[in-house]
Protein backbone atom coordinates (compact mmCIF):
# COMPACT_ATOMS: atom_id res chain seq x y z
CA UNK A 1 0.00 0.00 0.00
CA UNK A 2 1.25 3.42 -0.77
CA UNK A 3 0.46 5.89 1.89
CA UNK A 4 0.59 9.63 2.57
CA UNK A 5 4.05 11.12 2.86
CA UNK A 6 5.24 10.18 6.38
CA UNK A 7 5.52 12.93 8.94
CA UNK A 8 8.99 13.93 10.17
CA UNK A 9 8.51 11.94 13.37
CA UNK A 10 8.10 8.77 11.30
CA UNK A 11 11.45 9.37 9.64
CA UNK A 12 13.48 9.50 12.83
CA UNK A 13 16.09 6.73 12.93
CA UNK A 14 19.54 6.66 14.55
CA UNK A 15 21.13 7.38 11.19
CA UNK A 16 18.64 10.10 10.34
CA UNK A 17 19.54 12.14 13.39
CA UNK A 18 22.82 13.18 11.78
CA UNK A 19 21.53 13.48 8.21
CA UNK A 20 19.31 15.92 6.34
CA UNK A 21 15.76 14.86 5.53
CA UNK A 22 15.15 13.24 2.17
CA UNK A 23 14.88 16.01 -0.38
CA UNK A 24 12.17 14.20 -2.26
CA UNK A 25 9.75 11.53 -1.11
CA UNK A 26 9.26 9.75 -4.40
CA UNK A 27 5.96 9.55 -6.24
CA UNK A 28 3.15 7.83 -4.40
CA UNK A 29 1.73 5.05 -6.55
CA UNK A 30 -2.04 4.91 -6.94
CA UNK A 31 -4.12 1.75 -6.76
CA UNK A 32 -3.63 0.01 -10.10
CA UNK A 33 -1.33 2.83 -11.20
CA UNK A 34 1.91 0.84 -11.37
CA UNK A 35 2.90 -0.42 -14.80
CA UNK A 36 5.48 -3.14 -15.37
CA UNK A 37 6.74 -1.15 -18.32
CA UNK A 38 9.61 1.20 -17.59
CA UNK A 39 10.51 -0.47 -14.28
CA UNK A 40 14.05 -1.77 -14.65
CA UNK A 41 15.75 -0.97 -11.31
CA UNK A 42 13.99 -2.10 -8.15
CA UNK A 43 15.03 -1.59 -4.54
CA UNK A 44 13.70 -3.95 -1.82
CA UNK A 45 14.12 -2.80 1.77
CA UNK A 46 14.19 -5.10 4.80
CA UNK A 47 16.84 -3.66 7.15
CA UNK A 48 16.68 -6.44 9.74
CA UNK A 49 19.40 -8.87 10.86
CA UNK A 50 17.30 -11.97 11.62
CA UNK A 51 17.38 -15.00 9.33
CA UNK A 52 13.64 -15.62 9.54
CA UNK A 53 12.71 -12.04 8.65
CA UNK A 54 15.08 -12.19 5.70
CA UNK A 55 13.57 -15.43 4.39
CA UNK A 56 10.15 -13.80 4.62
CA UNK A 57 11.26 -11.41 1.85
CA UNK A 58 11.65 -14.25 -0.67
CA UNK A 59 7.95 -14.42 -1.69
CA UNK A 60 8.20 -10.77 -2.77
CA UNK A 61 11.31 -11.56 -4.83
CA UNK A 62 9.43 -14.40 -6.53
CA UNK A 63 6.55 -12.03 -7.26
CA UNK A 64 8.95 -9.49 -8.76
CA UNK A 65 10.37 -12.22 -11.03
CA UNK A 66 6.85 -12.89 -12.21
CA UNK A 67 5.86 -9.29 -13.00
CA UNK A 68 9.25 -7.74 -13.84
CA UNK A 69 11.29 -10.55 -15.44
CA UNK A 70 13.68 -8.14 -17.15
CA UNK A 71 14.45 -5.97 -14.12
CA UNK A 72 17.33 -5.97 -11.64
CA UNK A 73 16.71 -5.98 -7.90
CA UNK A 74 18.90 -4.59 -5.13
CA UNK A 75 18.19 -5.51 -1.51
CA UNK A 76 18.96 -3.59 1.69
CA UNK A 77 19.27 -5.97 4.63
CA UNK A 78 20.95 -6.33 7.98
CA UNK A 79 21.20 -10.14 7.80
CA UNK A 80 24.72 -11.54 7.51
CA UNK A 81 23.36 -14.64 5.75
CA UNK A 82 21.47 -12.64 3.11
CA UNK A 83 23.97 -13.59 0.41
CA UNK A 84 23.27 -17.28 1.05
CA UNK A 85 19.49 -16.75 1.22
CA UNK A 86 19.23 -14.73 -2.03
CA UNK A 87 21.91 -16.59 -4.01
CA UNK A 88 19.40 -18.44 -6.20
CA UNK A 89 17.38 -15.37 -7.26
CA UNK A 90 18.57 -14.49 -10.75
CA UNK A 91 17.39 -10.87 -10.58
CA UNK A 92 19.19 -9.92 -7.39
CA UNK A 93 22.11 -7.76 -8.47
CA UNK A 94 23.44 -6.31 -5.26
CA UNK A 95 22.91 -6.82 -1.54
CA UNK A 96 23.51 -3.73 0.57
CA UNK A 97 24.57 -4.91 4.04
CA UNK A 98 23.63 -2.76 7.03
CA UNK A 99 25.28 -3.18 10.41
CA UNK A 100 23.03 -3.93 13.38
CA UNK A 101 23.50 -0.35 14.61
CA UNK A 102 23.87 1.78 11.48
CA UNK A 103 24.06 4.99 13.49
CA UNK A 104 27.28 3.73 15.09
CA UNK A 105 28.93 3.48 11.66
CA UNK A 106 28.09 6.83 10.03
CA UNK A 107 30.60 6.63 7.18
CA UNK A 108 29.35 3.25 6.07
CA UNK A 109 25.76 4.51 6.29
CA UNK A 110 26.61 7.60 4.25
CA UNK A 111 28.19 5.42 1.55
CA UNK A 112 25.01 3.33 1.40
CA UNK A 113 22.81 6.41 1.11
CA UNK A 114 25.01 7.73 -1.68
CA UNK A 115 24.76 4.39 -3.53
CA UNK A 116 20.97 4.34 -3.19
CA UNK A 117 20.63 7.86 -4.56
CA UNK A 118 23.05 7.22 -7.39
CA UNK A 119 21.19 4.09 -8.56
CA UNK A 120 18.08 6.08 -9.61
CA UNK A 121 15.61 3.30 -8.85
CA UNK A 122 12.35 3.10 -10.73
CA UNK A 123 10.60 1.40 -7.80
CA UNK A 124 11.37 1.03 -4.09
CA UNK A 125 9.42 -1.40 -1.89
CA UNK A 126 9.48 -1.23 1.90
CA UNK A 127 8.42 -4.75 2.92
CA UNK A 128 7.13 -4.27 6.44
CA UNK A 129 4.43 -2.47 8.35
CA UNK A 130 5.81 0.02 10.82
CA UNK A 131 9.48 -0.13 9.77
CA UNK A 132 10.61 3.47 10.17
CA UNK A 133 14.10 2.74 8.87
CA UNK A 134 12.73 0.92 5.81
CA UNK A 135 10.31 3.74 5.02
CA UNK A 136 12.97 6.39 5.50
CA UNK A 137 15.42 4.57 3.23
CA UNK A 138 12.71 4.09 0.58
CA UNK A 139 12.17 7.83 0.46
CA UNK A 140 15.83 8.73 0.70
CA UNK A 141 16.58 6.57 -2.33
CA UNK A 142 14.68 9.05 -4.48
CA UNK A 143 12.99 6.18 -6.32
CA UNK A 144 10.59 7.28 -9.03
CA UNK A 145 7.80 5.30 -7.33
CA UNK A 146 7.56 3.56 -3.97
CA UNK A 147 5.28 1.08 -2.26
CA UNK A 148 4.81 0.02 1.35
CA UNK A 149 2.23 -1.57 3.62
CA UNK A 150 0.59 0.92 6.00
CA UNK A 151 2.95 1.84 8.82
CA UNK A 152 0.21 2.02 11.44
CA UNK A 153 -3.51 2.61 11.99
CA UNK A 154 -3.10 6.36 11.63
CA UNK A 155 -1.46 6.04 8.23
CA UNK A 156 -4.11 3.60 7.09
CA UNK A 157 -6.84 6.07 8.10
CA UNK A 158 -5.14 8.81 6.06
CA UNK A 159 -4.80 6.63 2.97
CA UNK A 160 -7.08 6.79 -0.03
CA UNK A 161 -10.35 4.84 0.55
CA UNK A 162 -9.55 2.52 -2.35
CA UNK A 163 -6.26 1.57 -0.68
CA UNK A 164 -8.02 0.98 2.64
CA UNK A 165 -10.47 -1.37 0.94
CA UNK A 166 -7.62 -3.14 -0.83
CA UNK A 167 -5.67 -3.57 2.40
CA UNK A 168 -8.75 -5.06 4.10
CA UNK A 169 -8.45 -7.98 1.67
CA UNK A 170 -4.90 -8.78 2.72
CA UNK A 171 -4.47 -12.24 4.25
CA UNK A 172 -2.40 -10.77 7.09
CA UNK A 173 0.67 -12.99 6.76
CA UNK A 174 3.96 -11.15 7.28
CA UNK A 175 5.56 -12.66 4.17
CA UNK A 176 2.66 -11.59 1.94
CA UNK A 177 2.08 -7.98 3.00
CA UNK A 178 4.37 -6.53 0.33
CA UNK A 179 3.13 -9.08 -2.23
CA UNK A 180 -0.43 -7.92 -1.65
CA UNK A 181 0.53 -4.26 -1.96
CA UNK A 182 2.44 -4.92 -5.19
CA UNK A 183 -0.46 -6.81 -6.74
CA UNK A 184 -2.89 -4.04 -5.79
CA UNK A 185 -0.58 -1.38 -7.26
CA UNK A 186 -0.38 -3.38 -10.49
CA UNK A 187 -4.15 -3.75 -10.59
CA UNK A 188 -3.94 -7.53 -10.38
CA UNK A 189 -7.42 -8.69 -9.31
CA UNK A 190 -6.19 -11.54 -7.15
CA UNK A 191 -5.24 -10.99 -3.53
CA UNK A 192 -2.16 -12.49 -1.91
CA UNK A 193 -4.19 -15.35 -0.46
CA UNK A 194 -4.79 -16.56 -4.03
CA UNK A 195 -1.86 -18.61 -5.29
CA UNK A 196 0.58 -16.97 -2.86
CA UNK A 197 4.30 -17.27 -3.60
CA UNK A 198 6.02 -19.41 -0.99
CA UNK A 199 9.20 -18.90 0.95
CA UNK A 200 12.05 -20.08 -1.23
CA UNK A 201 15.72 -20.88 -1.08
CA UNK A 202 16.86 -22.02 -4.51
CA UNK A 203 19.16 -24.97 -3.86
CA UNK A 204 21.35 -26.25 -6.67
CA UNK A 205 21.30 -29.92 -7.67
CA UNK A 206 24.75 -30.46 -6.19
CA UNK A 207 23.66 -28.92 -2.87
CA UNK A 208 20.63 -31.23 -2.72
CA UNK A 209 22.81 -34.23 -3.52
CA UNK A 210 25.21 -33.24 -0.73
CA UNK A 211 22.27 -32.96 1.68
CA UNK A 212 21.06 -36.43 0.73
CA UNK A 213 24.57 -37.86 1.19
CA UNK A 214 24.93 -36.22 4.60
CA UNK A 215 21.58 -37.62 5.72
CA UNK A 216 22.60 -41.10 4.55
CA UNK A 217 25.73 -40.87 6.69
CA UNK A 218 23.82 -39.57 9.70
CA UNK A 219 21.34 -42.44 9.53
CA UNK A 220 24.08 -45.00 8.98
CA UNK A 221 22.27 -46.31 5.93
CA UNK A 222 24.45 -48.37 3.55
CA UNK A 223 24.95 -46.80 0.16
CA UNK A 224 22.13 -47.59 -2.29
CA UNK A 225 20.08 -49.27 0.46
CA UNK A 226 16.42 -48.20 0.61
CA UNK A 227 15.55 -45.84 3.42
CA UNK A 228 12.64 -47.11 5.49
CA UNK A 229 10.53 -45.01 7.78
CA UNK A 230 10.08 -41.27 7.70
CA UNK A 231 12.94 -38.99 8.69
CA UNK A 232 11.95 -36.05 10.87
CA UNK A 233 14.26 -33.08 11.47
CA UNK A 234 13.73 -31.33 14.81
CA UNK A 235 15.28 -28.04 15.89
CA UNK A 236 14.68 -27.79 19.67
CA UNK A 237 15.78 -24.18 20.01
CA UNK A 238 14.28 -20.70 19.63
CA UNK A 239 14.73 -17.25 21.11
CA UNK A 240 13.30 -16.13 24.45
CA UNK A 241 9.82 -17.30 25.38
CA UNK A 242 9.47 -19.17 22.08
CA UNK A 243 11.90 -21.83 23.30
CA UNK A 244 10.50 -25.10 24.66
CA UNK A 245 12.56 -26.99 27.29
CA UNK A 246 14.71 -29.96 26.33
CA UNK A 247 12.68 -32.25 28.60
CA UNK A 248 9.50 -31.16 26.83
CA UNK A 249 11.02 -32.11 23.48
CA UNK A 250 12.16 -35.49 24.83
CA UNK A 251 8.60 -36.34 25.90
CA UNK A 252 7.23 -35.01 22.61
CA UNK A 253 9.56 -37.25 20.56
CA UNK A 254 8.91 -40.28 22.78
CA UNK A 255 5.19 -39.94 22.03
CA UNK A 256 5.86 -39.74 18.29
CA UNK A 257 8.15 -42.77 18.45
CA UNK A 258 5.58 -44.79 20.39
CA UNK A 259 3.06 -44.12 17.64
CA UNK A 260 5.51 -44.79 14.79
CA UNK A 261 8.53 -46.93 15.82
CA UNK A 262 9.99 -46.61 12.31
CA UNK A 263 10.28 -42.82 12.62
CA UNK A 264 13.88 -41.55 12.45
CA UNK A 265 14.75 -38.27 14.18
CA UNK A 266 17.59 -35.90 13.28
CA UNK A 267 18.47 -33.11 15.72
CA UNK A 268 19.37 -29.79 14.12
CA UNK A 269 21.92 -28.32 16.52
CA UNK A 270 21.67 -24.60 17.34
CA UNK A 271 24.43 -22.01 16.88
CA UNK A 272 25.83 -22.66 20.37
CA UNK A 273 26.91 -26.10 19.11
CA UNK A 274 25.45 -28.24 21.92
CA UNK A 275 22.81 -30.96 21.73
CA UNK A 276 19.62 -30.07 23.57
CA UNK A 277 18.32 -33.64 23.40
CA UNK A 278 21.12 -35.26 25.42
CA UNK A 279 22.75 -36.60 22.26
CA UNK A 280 20.03 -39.24 21.82
CA UNK A 281 19.68 -38.75 18.07
CA UNK A 282 21.96 -38.22 15.08
CA UNK A 283 22.82 -34.53 15.10
CA UNK A 284 23.61 -32.07 12.36
CA UNK A 285 25.38 -28.75 12.87
CA UNK A 286 26.35 -26.13 10.32
CA UNK A 287 26.84 -22.38 10.31
CA UNK A 288 26.11 -22.44 6.56
CA UNK A 289 22.46 -21.63 5.84
CA UNK A 290 22.45 -23.44 2.50
CA UNK A 291 23.94 -26.63 3.96
CA UNK A 292 21.22 -26.55 6.63
CA UNK A 293 18.53 -26.08 4.00
CA UNK A 294 19.93 -28.95 1.90
CA UNK A 295 19.89 -31.33 4.88
CA UNK A 296 16.33 -30.36 5.80
CA UNK A 297 15.28 -30.74 2.16
CA UNK A 298 16.47 -34.37 2.29
CA UNK A 299 14.20 -35.11 5.27
CA UNK A 300 10.53 -36.04 5.05
CA UNK A 301 9.31 -33.48 7.59
CA UNK A 302 10.48 -30.80 10.00
CA UNK A 303 9.15 -29.62 13.39
CA UNK A 304 10.27 -26.76 15.64
CA UNK A 305 9.09 -23.72 17.51
CA UNK A 306 8.67 -20.45 15.63
CA UNK A 307 12.21 -19.46 14.62
CA UNK A 308 14.44 -18.66 11.67
CA UNK A 309 15.23 -22.32 11.02
CA UNK A 310 11.48 -23.02 10.80
CA UNK A 311 11.26 -20.47 7.98
CA UNK A 312 14.36 -22.03 6.39
CA UNK A 313 12.61 -25.42 6.42
CA UNK A 314 9.58 -23.88 4.71
CA UNK A 315 11.85 -22.31 2.11
CA UNK A 316 13.52 -25.67 1.44
CA UNK A 317 10.13 -27.16 0.52
CA UNK A 318 10.05 -29.76 3.32
CA UNK A 319 6.64 -30.13 5.06
CA UNK A 320 6.97 -28.00 8.18
CA UNK A 321 5.06 -27.90 11.46
CA UNK A 322 5.56 -24.78 13.59
CA UNK A 323 4.84 -24.75 17.32
CA UNK A 324 3.79 -21.27 18.45
CA UNK A 325 3.99 -20.21 22.09
CA UNK A 326 3.12 -16.60 21.27
CA UNK A 327 -0.16 -15.27 19.81
CA UNK A 328 1.35 -14.63 16.36
CA UNK A 329 0.49 -17.89 14.61
CA UNK A 330 -1.60 -16.35 11.82
CA UNK A 331 1.09 -13.78 11.09
CA UNK A 332 4.10 -16.10 10.87
CA UNK A 333 2.80 -19.64 10.34
CA UNK A 334 4.17 -21.92 7.61
CA UNK A 335 1.65 -21.78 4.76
CA UNK A 336 2.78 -24.36 2.21
CA UNK A 337 0.31 -27.03 1.01
CA UNK A 338 1.63 -29.63 3.49
CA UNK A 339 2.67 -27.25 6.28
CA UNK A 340 0.94 -26.77 9.62
CA UNK A 341 0.99 -24.75 12.82
CA UNK A 342 -0.05 -25.45 16.41
CA UNK A 343 -0.57 -23.02 19.28
CA UNK A 344 1.26 -24.28 22.37
CA UNK A 345 0.14 -22.75 25.65
CA UNK A 346 2.54 -22.23 28.52
CA UNK A 347 2.84 -25.50 30.41
CA UNK A 348 1.21 -27.44 27.59
CA UNK A 349 1.49 -31.22 27.82
CA UNK A 350 4.07 -32.51 25.34
CA UNK A 351 2.10 -35.68 24.63
CA UNK A 352 -1.00 -33.64 23.81
CA UNK A 353 0.94 -31.46 21.37
CA UNK A 354 2.47 -34.61 19.90
CA UNK A 355 -1.04 -35.70 18.97
CA UNK A 356 -1.24 -32.72 16.61
CA UNK A 357 2.18 -33.64 15.21
CA UNK A 358 1.04 -37.22 14.62
CA UNK A 359 -1.93 -35.89 12.65
CA UNK A 360 0.40 -33.61 10.69
CA UNK A 361 2.73 -36.50 9.79
CA UNK A 362 -0.19 -38.78 8.98
CA UNK A 363 -1.58 -36.29 6.46
CA UNK A 364 1.66 -36.12 4.46
CA UNK A 365 1.83 -37.87 1.09
CA UNK A 366 3.04 -41.44 1.40
CA UNK A 367 6.43 -41.82 -0.25
CA UNK A 368 7.82 -45.22 -1.20
CA UNK A 369 10.93 -46.46 0.58
CA UNK A 370 13.89 -45.00 -1.22
CA UNK A 371 17.62 -44.66 -1.12
CA UNK A 372 18.79 -41.11 -0.28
Amino acid sequence: MTAPIPTPSMLTTPGALALPRAAEAGRVTTLGGLSSRGVHRILVLRPNHRLGNTLLVTPLLSELERHFPGAEVDVVTGCEAAGEVFAGFRQVRRIHQLTRRPGHHPLRLLRLLHELRRSRYDLAIDCVRGSRSGRWLAQWSGARQWLAPPADTRELEQADPAWRDAWARSCGHFALDAVHVLRCALGVPEVAATNPPRLRIALRDDERAAGEATLTNLLGTPAQAPRRGRVLAIFPNATGSKRLPGGWWQAFIDTLAAHDPALRVIEMVAAHGRSQLDGRFPAFYSSDVRRMAALIAACDAYISADCGVMHLACASGTPTLGLFTRPNLARYRPYGPHDGAVAVDEGADAALTAGSAIAFLGALPVAPASAP
